[in-house]
């Protein structure tokens, strides 16, 4: 993405451009949108498009990592002490945006999104798990394994319930994944 100064209609337009993409992608196939779609649905010229991207793949990296880091934003609970994982939160965040998440992981770059949602997801959740141990007994197991572990079940699950189209209410899905990772949650919740 094209690093530029953060002014009110460089804003604007990257705001008029991804919401274009949103609506475009609800429509049709992201490999059948073309720059053109882009302009005419955000109501700006080529060259204002290409002052703020470098082509349509940009446009939509910038809205992949947009979706992601709200997903995580959701499934995170900075504000408890310590920090915790709200996998409901985070169902009920995919949900509300199902549209937008069925697009993003079924377009031809559906192998970059999830390999970015592993690396932003894995991180967060080493992050909350560090922040949980501060002070006390060292955990059994590295953190990172368990993190590896808890993103790839999460994620794991997440891509099933998108390709399934949904059978489960986010409540479910939450109920699911702490079932199948009870272990390893355990593990960390345990004095």
């Amino acid at each position: 993405m094209k690093q530029e100064k953060q002014d009110r209609r460089s804003l604007r337009t990257r705001h008029l451009v991804s919401v274009a993409l949103q609506e475009l992608l609800e429509e049709k196939q992201y490999d059948a949108i073309t720059v053109g779609d882009l302009l005419e649905r955000a109501g700006i010229g080529r060259t204002t498009f290409y002052t703020h991207y470098y082509d349509k793949e940009d446009v939509h990296t910038s809205l992949m990592r947009q979706h992601l880091e709200e997903a995580v934003t959701s499934l995170l609970s900075p504000h408890e002490q310590p920090p915790s994982l709200s996998t409901l939160a985070f169902f009920l965040h995919v949900q509300q945006r199902q549209q937008i998440f069925e697009a993003l992981t079924r377009s031809q770059r559906q192998e970059q999104w999830w390999e970015e949602a592993h690396t932003l997801l894995s991180r967060s959740i080493e992050q909350m798990l560090t922040a949980q141990y501060t002070g006390k007994r060292s955990p059994e197991l590295p953190v990172e394994v368990v993190a590896h572990y808890l993103t790839g079940a999460l994620l794991g699950l997440l891509r099933w319930w998108l390709k399934a189209e949904m059978p489960y209410s986010p409540q479910q899905m939450d109920a699911l994944f702490r079932q199948l990772a009870r272990d390893g949650l355990q593990m960390f919740s345990s004095e």
